[in-house]
């Protein structure tokens, strides 16, 4: 069952970051939201798309896509939009051969995707020089079109010290290019996207205005909802639906997976969805994300999904009691560090945390039969 059958269109918010750029309130975006909420599938199905209907010659990069050498990806995109300059045809070609490369690696399952590099590479002069000069063979041969580059996973810049020579690079080629050249960025990690937009030293510094990704709503169920019942003839009910995205993080990805096995094995909700759920934490390794985590991060992580105080009076009380710490604000600070040197929570503000993995809290609490006692 091809997945771009399945694409919720959304034209209204593709048009509205577009006319962003029309009234010149910015030249550069940038997304954020936690991983498989639809971030690659709207920039690639309906943002380019838009984006070239009104004139725009888009490139698009993903940072994972070699996450040793971030710039070879935006090496071979400029390459790649270059040679597709010729023709529009080769355009549509380019762009919708990104759509399948990223569906196809949507679908590499049973494994934590790469998101830090085990070896990473700093980008010579040689290399920075190339991606100025790529871009301005892109300009010429763009003629009269405004460049859209588009980058995925932006936040991987800010990972690694190695990664910096790029994220000057890429701020100074940009600065240079005031209105010929504008960008769109997506990140998955609140941590190092603040990292990266909004620490003085980092040369993406209030570069682009920072977005919240927004989710899903009732009428991407109700689309899937009509789509299973005109073409397949399974009827669920629409509250049922909207709960099972509630379920799945309100992840369209998830979402697709559950109607996938609906459709295809005719089965009752409450199956497809242990089904989908085990593939989940599958995907995103919960299992051996748990065994890392020691019984007072789990404490504090589920304390903070359920949007409580980490150093409340209560929660003190249980890491004495549950645990062999000692329930001292210090026994928090330490579970917190080692749950953003996971990337399992940021911190965006002083005293404000974010758990970057929903899921993980239902994992969790599946461990030990329910969550722990308020």
């Amino acid at each position: 069952m091809a997945r771009a059958h399945w694409h919720f269109p959304r034209t209204a918010l593709a048009e509205h970051y577009l006319n962003v750029f029309d009234v010149g309130i910015s030249s550069h975006l940038a997304f954020i939201a936690p991983r498989r909420k639809g971030k690659t599938a709207f920039i690639l199905q309906d943002l380019a798309p838009a984006a070239q209907q009104q004139g725009y010659l888009c490139v698009y990069a993903s940072l994972w896509g070699d996450p040793n050498a971030p710039h070879e990806s935006i090496v071979q995109a400029l390459e790649q939009a270059i040679d597709a300059c010729a023709s529009e045809s080769k355009i549509k070609r380019m762009l919708s051969s990104k759509v399948r490369k990223a569906a196809i690696s949507n679908e590499m399952l049973g494994r934590v995707e790469v998101e830090f590099a085990n070896n990473p590479k700093s980008a010579g002069t040689r290399d920075l020089t190339r991606i100025d000069d790529l871009v301005t063979q892109l300009e010429k041969a763009a003629k009269d079109r405004t460049i859209l580059l588009l980058i995925d996973e932006i936040q991987h810049l800010a990972t690694s010290d190695d990664f910096s020579g790029l994220a000057h690079s890429l701020r100074t080629l940009l600065d240079r290019r005031q209105g010929r050249v504008k960008s769109i960025y997506t990140g998955s990690s609140r941590h190092y996207m603040h990292l990266l937009m909004s620490t003085q030293s980092s040369p993406f510094y209030h570069f682009a205005n920072l977005h919240r990704f927004p989710d899903l709503g009732e009428d991407f169920c109700a689309f899937l909802q009509n789509k299973m019942a005109s073409e397949y003839g399974v009827a669920v009910a629409m509250g049922s639906l909207v709960k099972a995205f509630g379920d799945l993080d309100h992840s369209p990805y998830w979402m697709q997976r559950l109607v996938e096995r609906l459709v295809t094995e005719k089965c009752p909700l409450r199956e497809a969805m242990n089904y989908t759920l085990e593939l989940l934490d599958a995907a995103e390794g919960f299992e051996e994300t748990a065994k890392t985590m020691k019984p007072v991060d789990r404490l504090v992580f589920l304390e903070l999904a359920d949007n409580g105080n980490p150093f409340s009076r209560a929660l003190l009380s249980r890491i004495e009691a549950q645990t062999s710490n000692k329930g001292i604000p210090g026994t928090v600070q330490r579970a917190l560090a080692r749950l953003m040197e996971a990337s399992l929570v940021s911190q965006i503000k002083k005293g404000e945390y974010h758990i970057e993995k929903p899921g993980l809290r239902r994992y969790l609490e599946k461990q030990v039969g329910s969550a722990p006692s308020r």
